[in-house]
Protein backbone atom coordinates (compact mmCIF):
# COMPACT_ATOMS: atom_id res chain seq x y z
CA UNK A 1 0.00 0.00 0.00
CA UNK A 2 2.93 2.13 0.79
CA UNK A 3 4.40 1.69 -2.36
CA UNK A 4 1.31 2.67 -4.42
CA UNK A 5 0.64 5.61 -2.45
CA UNK A 6 4.66 6.86 -3.08
CA UNK A 7 4.48 6.51 -6.78
CA UNK A 8 1.96 9.18 -7.19
CA UNK A 9 3.07 11.66 -5.26
CA UNK A 10 6.98 11.22 -6.71
CA UNK A 11 4.62 11.81 -9.78
CA UNK A 12 3.11 15.05 -8.74
CA UNK A 13 6.32 16.35 -6.84
CA UNK A 14 8.00 16.19 -10.47
CA UNK A 15 5.26 17.66 -11.81
CA UNK A 16 4.59 20.62 -9.31
CA UNK A 17 9.20 21.15 -9.97
CA UNK A 18 8.61 21.49 -13.99
CA UNK A 19 5.57 23.66 -13.57
CA UNK A 20 7.81 25.87 -10.66
CA UNK A 21 10.62 26.12 -13.30
CA UNK A 22 8.45 26.90 -16.43
CA UNK A 23 6.66 29.62 -14.51
CA UNK A 24 10.39 31.17 -13.68
CA UNK A 25 10.93 30.96 -17.71
CA UNK A 26 13.58 28.17 -17.31
CA UNK A 27 14.53 25.37 -19.58
CA UNK A 28 12.82 21.81 -18.86
CA UNK A 29 14.78 19.76 -18.87
CA UNK A 30 17.69 21.97 -18.59
CA UNK A 31 20.28 19.06 -19.74
CA UNK A 32 18.39 19.30 -23.08
CA UNK A 33 20.48 22.34 -24.12
CA UNK A 34 23.69 21.16 -26.07
CA UNK A 35 26.68 23.11 -24.99
CA UNK A 36 27.44 24.88 -27.88
CA UNK A 37 24.87 26.58 -30.53
CA UNK A 38 25.50 27.50 -34.21
CA UNK A 39 23.59 30.28 -35.80
CA UNK A 40 21.17 29.15 -38.53
CA UNK A 41 20.80 31.07 -41.79
CA UNK A 42 18.27 33.67 -41.51
CA UNK A 43 15.87 35.11 -43.81
CA UNK A 44 17.72 37.32 -47.33
CA UNK A 45 21.13 36.24 -45.20
CA UNK A 46 20.95 38.87 -42.98
CA UNK A 47 23.05 38.85 -39.43
CA UNK A 48 20.61 37.16 -36.54
CA UNK A 49 20.83 40.46 -33.56
CA UNK A 50 22.13 39.62 -30.47
CA UNK A 51 20.23 41.85 -27.70
CA UNK A 52 21.37 42.77 -24.43
CA UNK A 53 17.71 41.74 -23.44
CA UNK A 54 15.40 39.60 -24.80
CA UNK A 55 12.70 40.66 -27.26
CA UNK A 56 13.43 44.59 -27.14
CA UNK A 57 16.89 44.82 -25.48
CA UNK A 58 19.28 47.34 -27.07
CA UNK A 59 21.13 45.42 -29.98
CA UNK A 60 24.52 44.31 -29.22
CA UNK A 61 25.69 43.22 -32.80
CA UNK A 62 24.97 41.46 -35.96
CA UNK A 63 25.80 37.20 -35.80
CA UNK A 64 26.56 35.92 -39.51
CA UNK A 65 24.74 32.59 -40.01
CA UNK A 66 27.09 29.76 -39.23
CA UNK A 67 28.98 31.18 -36.53
CA UNK A 68 29.08 28.95 -33.30
CA UNK A 69 28.33 30.37 -30.21
CA UNK A 70 28.55 29.02 -26.90
CA UNK A 71 25.08 28.63 -24.67
CA UNK A 72 24.86 29.96 -21.34
CA UNK A 73 21.08 29.36 -20.85
CA UNK A 74 17.48 29.91 -22.64
CA UNK A 75 14.15 30.97 -21.06
CA UNK A 76 11.15 31.60 -22.29
CA UNK A 77 9.69 35.75 -22.76
CA UNK A 78 6.06 36.41 -23.84
CA UNK A 79 5.89 32.34 -25.11
CA UNK A 80 8.97 32.93 -26.85
CA UNK A 81 12.06 30.86 -26.55
CA UNK A 82 15.27 32.84 -25.63
CA UNK A 83 19.07 31.68 -25.17
CA UNK A 84 22.14 33.51 -23.58
CA UNK A 85 24.99 33.18 -25.66
CA UNK A 86 28.58 33.93 -25.80
CA UNK A 87 30.70 34.45 -29.43
CA UNK A 88 34.13 32.48 -28.80
CA UNK A 89 36.22 35.22 -29.88
CA UNK A 90 36.16 37.80 -27.68
CA UNK A 91 33.93 36.58 -25.17
CA UNK A 92 30.86 39.30 -25.98
CA UNK A 93 27.51 38.14 -24.91
CA UNK A 94 23.50 38.73 -25.46
CA UNK A 95 20.47 37.29 -25.67
CA UNK A 96 18.94 35.88 -29.13
CA UNK A 97 15.91 33.73 -30.28
CA UNK A 98 16.51 30.06 -29.98
CA UNK A 99 14.41 29.37 -33.43
CA UNK A 100 17.65 30.83 -35.52
CA UNK A 101 19.99 28.80 -33.56
CA UNK A 102 20.68 24.80 -34.46
CA UNK A 103 22.69 22.46 -31.87
CA UNK A 104 26.49 22.48 -33.02
CA UNK A 105 28.90 19.68 -31.96
CA UNK A 106 31.35 20.25 -29.31
CA UNK A 107 33.93 19.71 -32.11
CA UNK A 108 33.08 22.39 -33.93
CA UNK A 109 34.19 25.04 -30.92
CA UNK A 110 37.90 24.63 -31.17
CA UNK A 111 37.96 25.59 -34.71
CA UNK A 112 35.53 28.54 -33.82
CA UNK A 113 37.80 29.67 -31.38
CA UNK A 114 40.56 31.06 -33.60
CA UNK A 115 38.32 32.50 -36.12
CA UNK A 116 37.73 36.30 -36.34
CA UNK A 117 33.97 37.20 -36.63
CA UNK A 118 33.43 37.90 -39.92
CA UNK A 119 33.48 42.03 -39.80
CA UNK A 120 32.37 44.05 -42.61
CA UNK A 121 35.92 46.19 -42.80
CA UNK A 122 39.17 45.78 -40.05
CA UNK A 123 41.94 49.02 -40.25
CA UNK A 124 43.67 50.89 -37.33
CA UNK A 125 42.85 54.10 -35.43
CA UNK A 126 44.17 55.91 -32.87
CA UNK A 127 43.73 54.53 -29.10
CA UNK A 128 44.87 54.57 -25.72
CA UNK A 129 43.38 52.25 -23.65
CA UNK A 130 45.55 53.07 -20.28
CA UNK A 131 45.50 56.33 -18.34
CA UNK A 132 48.22 58.79 -19.74
CA UNK A 133 49.71 56.31 -22.90
CA UNK A 134 50.00 58.40 -25.78
CA UNK A 135 47.81 57.25 -28.54
CA UNK A 136 49.10 54.69 -30.75
CA UNK A 137 47.70 51.94 -33.57
CA UNK A 138 44.90 50.20 -32.37
CA UNK A 139 43.58 47.36 -34.29
CA UNK A 140 40.00 47.61 -34.86
CA UNK A 141 36.87 45.47 -36.62
CA UNK A 142 33.44 46.79 -37.06
CA UNK A 143 29.98 45.35 -37.82
CA UNK A 144 27.89 47.40 -39.76
CA UNK A 145 23.85 46.75 -38.32
CA UNK A 146 22.36 48.80 -40.78
CA UNK A 147 22.30 52.45 -41.49
CA UNK A 148 23.78 54.28 -39.16
CA UNK A 149 24.00 50.90 -36.34
CA UNK A 150 27.38 49.51 -36.03
CA UNK A 151 29.26 47.37 -33.09
CA UNK A 152 33.21 48.20 -33.19
CA UNK A 153 36.05 46.40 -31.46
CA UNK A 154 39.28 48.13 -30.73
CA UNK A 155 42.17 45.74 -29.02
CA UNK A 156 44.49 48.28 -27.45
CA UNK A 157 47.66 48.03 -25.73
CA UNK A 158 48.18 44.79 -23.09
CA UNK A 159 45.12 43.12 -25.10
CA UNK A 160 42.79 45.17 -23.71
CA UNK A 161 39.42 44.57 -26.06
CA UNK A 162 37.11 47.56 -25.82
CA UNK A 163 33.47 47.14 -27.43
CA UNK A 164 31.92 50.55 -28.81
CA UNK A 165 28.42 50.89 -29.89
CA UNK A 166 26.88 53.56 -32.24
CA UNK A 167 23.61 53.80 -33.22
CA UNK A 168 21.92 56.77 -35.62
CA UNK A 169 25.72 57.15 -36.50
CA UNK A 170 26.95 58.56 -33.46
CA UNK A 171 28.65 57.04 -30.54
CA UNK A 172 25.90 55.77 -27.95
CA UNK A 173 27.63 53.23 -25.32
CA UNK A 174 30.73 50.55 -24.45
CA UNK A 175 31.48 47.71 -22.56
CA UNK A 176 33.90 49.50 -20.24
CA UNK A 177 33.55 51.52 -17.05
CA UNK A 178 33.77 54.91 -15.97
CA UNK A 179 32.19 57.88 -17.98
CA UNK A 180 31.20 57.57 -21.52
CA UNK A 181 31.86 60.81 -23.49
CA UNK A 182 31.96 62.14 -27.01
CA UNK A 183 33.74 65.23 -28.77
CA UNK A 184 33.05 65.69 -32.50
CA UNK A 185 35.44 67.35 -34.68
CA UNK A 186 34.04 67.23 -38.48
CA UNK A 187 34.13 63.49 -39.43
CA UNK A 188 35.78 62.45 -36.41
CA UNK A 189 34.62 61.10 -33.34
CA UNK A 190 36.84 61.52 -29.98
CA UNK A 191 35.44 58.85 -27.41
CA UNK A 192 36.55 58.69 -24.31
CA UNK A 193 35.62 56.20 -21.43
CA UNK A 194 37.13 56.11 -18.13
CA UNK A 195 40.84 57.14 -18.80
CA UNK A 196 40.50 55.52 -22.02
CA UNK A 197 40.49 57.48 -25.75
CA UNK A 198 39.43 56.39 -29.27
CA UNK A 199 39.71 58.43 -32.40
CA UNK A 200 37.02 56.98 -34.74
CA UNK A 201 36.59 57.94 -38.07
CA UNK A 202 33.04 58.57 -39.11
CA UNK A 203 34.05 56.32 -42.12
CA UNK A 204 34.89 53.56 -40.30
CA UNK A 205 30.95 53.15 -39.45
CA UNK A 206 29.12 54.21 -42.44
CA UNK A 207 31.37 53.62 -45.44
CA UNK A 208 29.83 50.65 -47.45
CA UNK A 209 26.72 50.88 -45.67
CA UNK A 210 23.86 49.93 -47.90
CA UNK A 211 21.29 52.92 -48.17
CA UNK A 212 17.67 52.48 -47.01
CA UNK A 213 16.45 51.83 -50.45
CA UNK A 214 19.27 49.24 -51.33
CA UNK A 215 19.03 47.50 -47.75
CA UNK A 216 18.32 43.70 -47.80
CA UNK A 217 16.14 42.11 -45.11
CA UNK A 218 16.20 43.76 -41.59
CA UNK A 219 18.17 41.37 -39.09
CA UNK A 220 15.88 38.65 -37.54
CA UNK A 221 15.52 38.85 -34.08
Amino acid sequence: MAMRLLVPLLACALWFGQAAAQSHGLSVPEDAEPDFWAVRGAPGGSRLNMREEPIEGMIVTGLPPGEVLRNRGCRTVRAERWCRVERLAGAQAGWVAARFLLPAPPAAAPAATEAEPAFDATGKIPCATIPGQTSRDCAFGVLRNGPGAASLRVTGSAGIVRYIYFDDGVPVRSDGEGSFTVERLNDLFLIRIGGERYEVPRAVIEAGTPSPAADPPAAQR
